[in-house]
Parts: structure tokens; C-alpha cells; sequence
């Protein structure tokens, strides 16, 4: 048995339908992964699910006047949420038959429909909010029985948990549970000791507590103190004719629950340490304990074996939550031997979701479900296995951003988001992510968030830079020239290079997904042709000098490379040279690898951050016009004059004296 759907209107973020999104989400049977950036629904949908299925845990969950929805000062007087499920055994259908829906394929689903109302306080009263679950689509069949909610208990980690808390000793500690729903406790709750035979070791759990506490009571320290406080104490409290005796016992109660109750889990120490010392273990490992345990009771029960976890990478470090999401996916695969687990998971975590396969994730923006599952998205099949060997957590934090930027290399992610920030279109205040994709991957990436068929498009504005690699030909005088080859502008008609522009963008773009082709050549080169062609000259020759010295340059290095750069430049400028050539002059030494591109790139940046060489909207009219549009797309135009912040500053500054 799985949850097939969620749907929920009015609860939270989750509206009408009409003048806000309800939820309306179908899920995997095995694993499922909720991803986007904080307060876009994932939490509500989580809540949502145990508002309608409960939590093995038998926590208290109740709805209150903030989980109806409000649009501006009106608040929903409604709201309702509805859960189904399907794949029930026989066993399980048999179990909830007057509770089960026959579904036109024939196949039977239980479907649990809650229904609140919302009375708001009047005079002195206080508010109050009515709730029934019902079973049946729109909640039209009988109440929710007893054997119905034993059935479909989902279990919950909240975030940040106490792990270590949660698997101590105590009544109706979360271990007693697990312990007594285990397949191997039949049986247990049977006392076999006897007491004509006291050397005899019982087989069960009671049995065996009950051996050790008639031994330990025969033992003389034990049977000292009774006596001490029978003789010398409680006895002086009795009257006349009575009698007031006490006894010492581990368990008063000689039955299985109460026993369990006493257990506890923790990790052994580590290797250096004695096994029978106690000793504390971090945070990390016990919530990873705590899962693992929350598997074995899901694994062996005849119940729903739904798994809400919140966060799961809390107090992880990467290396750990990579075990963690494997141990999942393990036990969430539709191969697995034993009980199959479903799993559904919320994270922020690009390390996590980088081990994880796109097909399982559903990224929630703005109160909408976008699963990414294939036939979801315009992926190909090949696109997700291309996806799989190579979105690590550099790229991987696209799924949690507000706006994503793809480039193919390290110097336009170094550079491009220095810019923006002295345009005043901050990557960072725009929760805008940067991407290098590399020079092969673009249009696999592209296609991520782009919806297949007719449904909503992705609210989420990406953006893929690539050169128009149509070589201009003030550049022939270093450029080979190939043997029948196209490569150069004096090669194609205008028609021509508009139809290979237009090809560019045409494999990538769709909905909220552009692609900003460079207007001439490359970045460098459209940058030094379009109005920063002094800084590109004087950041390509200090990329000159620092790949000529193969290692980092000094400060007086620094300073003696720019001065003559500036000399140089003034005589550059002096020459009559056309707008092209010049920039064709500047692009040369990293046509020719005489330089690094991404040493260039951090010396670029430092002199844009600099803010010498123009800044606000004066640099951004001096941009090429494809990075203009690429950042307008992205980014909301500044209404004031931007600011360096001390940690854009720190780290181009570092940048820039880095050489290799």
C-alpha cells in the first residue's frame, strides 16, 4: 500500500484553486523528493499528509486558525485535504472493506477526506474549529473507523530532531513501539519462567524479566535493604494487628509493554573505547541511528510504510548524507526484496540532492508541484542519465534558486556575477544561482525546468549563455583559416547567421528558459568591443604575465604588469584601430592561450569591482546587448545607486590574486 495523491485546498499556502494554487500532487510509490527554496509549500505538504493520515508516533496533531488559508485580510472559513491510497493487499482490504472505494479500473482505493470548518470568536466565546474524516472521493462515504486509522499511520522525523531523546527509555518511548510491532515479538508477553526451577532460562522477554528479578531479589544486598527498611522503618508506621512490608522490583508490572519501555538504543563507542563504557556520540550518527530504526518497523509491519522525513541532512556533514540518501533509496526501490518503504523527504540540501536521480524529485515553487519525473519535464531519457553521472552540489543548488544563470565555463561563473553585482542586479539579493555546466552539458541542463504538455509553466527564470562561435574576420590575422568550413562572418549571408543563432536557441529554449547567444564572438571579446575594452586589455595582460610566471604574481609584480598595460593601452588607442580590431587585438592572447580565460576573468572581476571602470546603470548600458538581456531576465533593475557588499568585495579581491 502507497499514497498514490495528496490534494489539499485552503490549508496554508495552498489556496482555492482560483486566486491561489491548492495542492494537487501525485506521488511515486517509492521514493520522492521535495526540493525549492524556503516558505514555497514543502513543510505544508508534509503537514498536510499528517493532518489527514496521522503519525505512528501518536503525537497530537491538531489544525489551528493559521492553517486556513488567508488572501490579503481574508481567511478561508474552509478547508479541506484529501489522501489516497492504493495497492492495498488483500489482507489490508479485508481489513477496511466498508471504507473502500471501487475505482472505474476496477481496482479498489481507500480515500480519506478531511473537512474543517473555521468559527471565528464571537463576544466571549472562543474560536473553534470543527473537523470530520470521512472515506470516499469528496469525502461522500462512511467516517473514519478505528481499523482505518491503525492502517495508515504515516511515521514522521521532524526537523532537528532529538534523535538521542527519541530512543531513550520511557513510557511510550518511540523504541517500545518499534520493539513491540516487529514481526519477531509474537509470542513474548508469555511469563515461561518457573519458579520450582529457578536455574532454568526462560525463552521469552516477560519470562526473562521475571527470572531476573527473582534472582536479583535473592541476592544479599538486595534482600539487606528490604530488610533495613521493612524492620527498622515502614514497620514503625504499622498499627496495632497490621502489618507493612515493601519488596524491591525492577518491573512491578510483569507484562510485555512496560518491559519494552525500559529498553533503550544508542550507538557503541568507537574503537578506542571500551564497548561496555558509555559514552556520547554526535548528533550526526544518532539521527542516522534513528532512521534506521524507523526502517525496521516500516519493513515489517503489515501497516502503510510511508516515511515523512524533514530535512534529513540535519547534522550531517555530506559524506553522511550521501550514505543516508543511498540507504533510502535502497529501501524506497521497486526491486527490494523486503517490504517496499515509501519515502518522502524535504531538503535544502544540494549535497543530498546531487546523489539523488532527478526523476524522484518534485520541486515546489510559489505553492505549485513540479514533478521532474520523465514525460514531466522536456528531458530525454538520455537527459536523465547524463544528469545522473554529473550534476554534483555546485549544480545541483539550481533546484533551490530563484533565478539560475548557465554557463560553459569558469570564466563567465567568475566574472558574470561581479558584474551584476556593480550593475546593481546582485545575483545574491536575487537568489539568482550560477551554473557552469561545462562545455558539453548546456541543453541537458536547460531542459530541467521545462514543462512537458500544456500545464504551468515553472515560475522560474533561466537563463543559458552561449557564444555564437562565428568567428568575426578582423580576427583571420591569427585564427586559422579551415579548409572548406564556414567559420567566419564573411563565410555566411546575415540570413545564415541569424538561422545558426536561432538553431542555438531553439534546442534550449521554452517557458521561463532563454538563451542568450553573445553578439559577435565570445564574452571577452563582445565585452572589449561594446565599452570595457581598456578593462579587458588590462585584465588579459596581467593573465599574460601570470601565465608567463606559472605562478601567483607579487603585489609590486601587480602594479609594474598594470602600469605598463595603461602605456600600453594609450598607444592601442592612439592607433586608428576600428572598434573590432581593437577588440580583436585584446582577445587575441586568449585565442592563443598565451592566457587563462579564468585567470582573466579574476583580474576582469577585480577591476569591475574596483568601480573605476563604471558601475550601476552606466556599466550595465555599456554591457554587450545579450548580457543585458540575460541579466534583465534574471534580475529586478536597481532603484538606487549599488553598493560592493565586504563579502562580494572579499572574495573577488581573493580571486584576484589567485593565478592558477
Amino acid at each position: 500500500m502507497c499514497l498514490k495523491h495528496i490534494w489539499a485546498r485552503n490549508y496554508r499556502v495552498f489556496g482555492d484553486g482560483k486566486t491561489a494554487s491548492e495542492l494537487d500532487w501525485e506521488l511515486n510509490p517509492g521514493l520522492n523528493i521535495l526540493v525549492g527554496e524556503n516558505d514555497a509549500g514543502k513543510t505544508a505538504i508534509v503537514d498536510a499528509i499528517r493532518q489527514i493520515l496521522l503519525t505512528t508516533s501518536y503525537e497530537p496533531v491538531r489544525l489551528f486558525e493559521q492553517d486556513f488559508h488567508i488572501d490579503g485580510n481574508v481567511r478561508a472559513q474552509t478547508l479541506s485535504i484529501q489522501a489516497t491510497l492504493c495497492g492495498l493487499s488483500e489482507d489490508q482490504e479485508a481489513s477496511v472493506l466498508e471504507w473502500l472505494t471501487l475505482g472505474t479500473d476496477g481496482k479498489c482505493s481507500l480515500i480519506l477526506h478531511l473537512e474543517a470548518r473555521y468559527l471565528p470568536p464571537k463576544a466571549t466565546k472562543r474560536a473553534r474549529i470543527d473537523t470530520i474524516v470521512r472515506t470516499g472521493a469528496a469525502g461522500a462515504g462512511p467516517e473514519v473507523g478505528y481499523a482505518v486509522r491503525e492502517l495508515v499511520r504515516a511515521t514522521y522525523l521532524k526537523p532537528l530532531r532529538d534523535a538521542e531523546a527519541e530512543l531513550r527509555p520511557g513510557r511510550q518511548s518511540r523504541l517500545s513501539q518499534i520493539l513491540g510491532a516487529h514481526s519477531n515479538i509474537a509470542g513474548q508477553e508469555v511469563n515461561d519462567f518457573d519458579k520450582t526451577s529457578p536455574k532454568n532460562i526462560p525463552a521469552n522477554l516477560v519470562g526473562l524479566m521475571a527470572f531476573s528479578q527473582y534472582h536479583l531479589g535473592e541476592h544479599e544486598v538486595i534482600k539487606g535493604v528490604e530488610k533495613d527498611i521493612n524492620d527498622n522503618f515502614l514497620g514503625q508506621f504499622a498499627f496495632s494487628g497490621e502489618e507493612l512490608q515493601s519488596r524491591i522490583r525492577i518491573a512491578p508490572d510483569l507484562s510485555l509493554t512496560p518491559i519494552l519501555e525500559k529498553f533503550e538504543l544508542s550507538l557503541l563507542p568507537g574503537a578506542h573505547i571500551h564497548p561496555d563504557e558509555r559514552c556520547a556520540r554526535g548528533l550526526g550518527y544518532n539521527n542516522a541511528l534513528f532512521m534506521a530504526t524507523e526502517l525496521v518497523l516500516l519493513r515489517g509491519g503489515e501497516e502503510l510504510a510511508l516515511l515523512l522525513v524533514e530535512e534529513p541532512e540535519a547534522h550531517l556533514h555530506p559524506q553522511l548524507q550521501d550514505r543516508v540518501m543511498d540507504l533510502l533509496k535502497e529501501h524506497s526501490n521497486e526491486k527490494q526484496k523486503e517490504k517496499r518503504v515509501q519515502v518522502i523527504i524535504t531538503t535544502h540540501s544540494p549535497s543530498l540532492v546531487s546523489t539523488a536521480n532527478i526523476e524522484d524529485m518534485t520541486l515546489v515553487n510559489k505553492a505549485q508541484t513540479f514533478p521532474l519525473a520523465v514525460g514531466k519535464t522536456k528531458l530525454q531519457r538520455t537527459d536523465y542519465s547524463f544528469l545522473r553521472r554529473f550534476i554534483d552540489a555546485t549544480k545541483a543548488n539550481l533546484f533551490f534558486a530563484r533565478g539560475i544563470m548557465m554557463v560553459e565555463g569558469p570564466a563567465e561563473a567568475i566574472l558574470i556575477p561581479t558584474i551584476a553585482e556593480m550593475c546593481g542586479r546582485s545575483f545574491s539579493k536575487n537568489g539568482v544561482s550560477m551554473v557552469n555546466v561545462g562545455s558539453t552539458g548546456l541543453y541537458h541542463y536547460a531542459r530541467i525546468l521545462q514543462r512537458e504538455g500544456t500545464g504551468s509553466d515553472i515560475p522560474i527564470p533561466v537563463v543559458c549563455l552561449t557564444d555564437r562561435d562565428i568567428v568575426p574576420d578582423v580576427a583571420k590575422t591569427y585564427v586559422a583559416i579551415p579548409k572548406e568550413k564556414k567559420r567566419f562572418d564573411s563565410d555566411y549571408s546575415t540570413q545564415e547567421i541569424e538561422e545558426v543563432v536561432q538553431r542555438k536557441k531553439a534546442r534550449a529554449e521554452g517557458g521561463k528558459t532563454i538563451v542568450c547567444v553573445s553578439d559577435r564572438w565570445t564574452l571577452e571579446f563582445d565585452l572589449a568591443l561594446h565599452g570595457c575594452a581598456k578593462l579587458m586589455h588590462l585584465a588579459i595582460t596581467l593573465a599574460v604575465k601570470a601565465k608567463s610566471r606559472q605562478e601567483r604574481l607579487t603585489e609590486e609584480d601587480e602594479k609594474e604588469t598594470l602600469a605598463n598595460a595603461k602605456s600600453a593601452w594609450a598607444s592601442l588607442e592612439s592607433a586608428g584601430h576600428t572598434k573590432e580590431e581593437l577588440a580583436a587585438i585584446i582577445y587575441q592572447p586568449l585565442y592563443l592561450k598565451t592566457a587563462s580565460k579564468a585567470i582573466a576573468a579574476e583580474y576582469a572581476a577585480h577591476l569591475f569591482c574596483s568601480g573605476k571602470y563604471g558601475k550601476g546603470e552606466d556599466l550595465f548600458n555599456a554591457l554587450p546587448p545579450y548580457l543585458q538581456t540575460a541579466l534583465s531576465h534574471l534580475t529586478i533593475a536597481p532603484t538606487a545607486k549599488p553598493t560592493v557588499t565586504a563579502e562580494s568585495a572579499a572574495a573577488v579581491s581573493e580571486c584576484a590574486s589567485t593565478t592558477g
